[in-house]
């Protein structure tokens, strides 16, 4: 007894739909993992990667530090000033402290900008700033009021 094989023709037809197929999920999956990559990074660049890691315990004590003053701190922002307010653990406004700051894009240093900020009473200091739409960062470094130095980022979009 002799079994037959049937051998099935593979035409143009069905060799597109494979390269079709092959293509595709290639395709997809670098889609996928572009949109990732992009939405996900959060823009954070230091000129020495080596020098941060090793200022990592000591940066990491002073979060502590900070963490522990439990400051409530407050940001906003309009078209022309960003503001940023500071409350102690109890609510009091904090009215001593000299600010400085630095406005920038997360990818890209061209539009960096230093900010002075001037106390505007009530625990309020405001500095102007030019903020085009898209997403900025803001670092704000204080010292006073017993704190030898206070460090906090805020992110925020400007909607067009």
């Amino acid at each position: 007894m002799s079994m037959a094989s049937v051998q099935k023709e593979i035409k143009g037809g069905h060799v597109l739909a494979m390269l079709i197929a092959f293509f595709g999920v290639i395709f997809g999956v670098n889609f996928v993992m572009a949109y990732l990559a992009n939405s996900t990074w959060s823009g954070l660049v230091v000129e020495n990667g080596y020098v941060a890691s090793q200022n990592f315990d000591k940066d990491l004590a002073k979060a502590k530090a900070q963490e522990a003053l439990g400051w409530n701190v407050g940001f906003s922002y309009d078209k022309d000033r960003v503001k940023v307010t500071f409350a102690d653990a109890k609510g009091a406004k904090i009215d001593t402290l000299n600010l400085t700051g630095k406005l920038q894009r997360t990818v890209t240093d061209k539009e960096d900008q230093l900010l002075t900020f001037g106390w505007m009473g009530s625990g309020v200091y405001s500095a102007p700033a030019r903020l085009a739409p898209g997403l900025w960062e803001v670092e704000v470094d204080g010292k006073g009021d017993g704190v030898a130095d206070y460090h906090k980022i805020f992110r925020f979009v400007v909607n067009p």
